[in-house]
């Protein structure tokens, strides 16, 4: 079956035909773009997001395992499909066994219910679009990320952020050394992404603290590898708990 476009005119009808097949699915509230393709039959509706690094994000929900597998199984190129689940993850384990899929990483999420001071709202430097493509090579070359499994952000969310003032930055030698990149809704902030390469990573966390404090913002939350000990004990020493939800990759080449 082959891949077809995504009408964003028609969104109210997808989302009807994706919130009637919930037996299986990796489908929480992922918007419809230009650009977007998607796979539909009786019993299964499959969103498919391309990534400017050449793969594609997955994701599906249906009424019939067997429909769902097989239309997995069918699409070309590279495919990249998350679990989010706070429970048993074995009937998906098969799914994606059964339609040639591996898994690649598990996530726990991580998050702050309280921010500590020790930042400084005029020591903080705030990234333009002049650096966007020094940036998103940083991210895109870091050693430890994958954009399988870390959802590095295309060129087009990186300016989005900038743009917002939800990108900070560490420089060294007038070059840039660090990132901290978040999205705010509401009382609540999203963490999408921390690299450093001048231990100054405390410093952008308290920074992103500060940025936060200043907008009323109640919580954050941001996911981190689940063998990436170094991370999870500086994050648990800046005062964030790891909750029970895990997110599971899988991959299909």
């Amino acid at each position: 079956m082959n891949l077809q476009k995504i009408d964003t005119a028609k969104t109210g009808e997808y989302m009807k035909r994706i919130f009637s097949f919930r037996s299986y699915t990796n489908y929480f509230g992922q918007s419809f773009s230009e650009g977007d393709l998607y796979l539909s039959t009786e019993h299964t509706f499959i969103l498919v997001k391309p990534d400017d690094r050449d793969f594609h994000r997955v994701y599906a929900s249906s009424n019939d395992k067997g429909n769902l597998i097989a239309l997995l199984k069918s699409m070309e190129g590279i495919n990249v499909l998350n679990v989010p689940t706070k429970g048993d993850i074995t009937t998906w384990e098969q799914i994606m066994s059964d339609a040639g899929y591996e898994n690649i990483g598990i996530y726990e999420r991580f998050y702050y219910p309280e921010f500590r001071t020790g930042g400084d709202l005029d020591d903080i430097i705030y990234a333009k679009l002049s650096d966007l493509e020094e940036i998103y090579n940083l991210y895109s070359e870091y050693e430890g990320f994958s954009p399988y499994t870390d959802h590095l952000p295309s060129r087009a969310e990186l300016k989005q952020f900038i743009e917002n003032d939800y990108v900070l930055i560490n420089k060294q030698n007038d070059k840039i050394s660090g990132a901290h990149l978040f999205s705010i809704k509401g009382k609540k902030c999203d963490l999408r992404l921390l690299f450093d390469m001048n231990n100054k990573g405390i410093k952008l966390i308290l920074d992103m603290f500060e940025v936060l404090n200043s907008k009323g913002v109640s919580c954050a939350y941001g996911w981190v590898n689940i063998g990436n000990v170094k991370a999870k004990t500086i994050y648990q020493l800046m005062g964030a708990q790891i909750d029970i939800l895990k997110d599971y990759t899988y991959i299909k080449k």
